[in-house]
């Protein structure tokens, strides 16, 4: 059994809760896990704290080890941190859903194109920025007819 962790769950962003459950999960000390994933204990122990910037390089060994994607692990990190604009609706929790279906799936034996990835995410329903300006252009043409 670890020792009693000092980090405090209210305490911690939504990253470190997840460090936190990953520690008891696995009877982990922060120190060991620290050492799995070459992190230096004090950058991994930072990084579980609100209001921190884990590097990107620290989330890539972090996710290593825990088993999930890095960006899975910087949408942790930085939840919240970025002002959501009203036209974006619940883009986190979109992005959320897709990691976790895509955990429940079999990976593919190799990386799609850039025009595959853009398929899915029309077919999602998302719309290339000046689309969306030539949509803006041809209502306004159409109510001043």
């Amino acid at each position: 059994m670890p020792a009693r962790l000092q980090i405090q769950p209210k305490d911690c962003s939504p990253l470190g809760l997840l460090i936190l459950r990953y520690l008891e999960q696995q009877h982990l000390s922060m120190n060991r896990l620290a050492e799995m994933a070459d992190i230096p204990q004090p950058r991994l122990r930072g990084a579980c704290f609100k209001g921190t910037c884990p590097t990107p390089e620290t989330l890539r060994k972090l996710s290593r080890v825990i088993g999930l994607h890095h960006l899975e692990l910087y949408t942790l990190a930085y939840e919240g941190r970025i002002a959501k604009q009203p036209e974006e609706g619940n883009l986190d929790g979109l992005i959320r859903e897709l990691f976790e279906m895509a955990r429940t799936m079999e990976r593919p034996t190799e990386q799609p194109s850039s025009a595959k990835i853009e398929q899915a995410l029309l077919a999602l329903g998302f719309t290339h920025a000046h689309d969306s300006n030539l949509k803006d252009s041809n209502l306004k043409t159409l109510r001043s007819l």
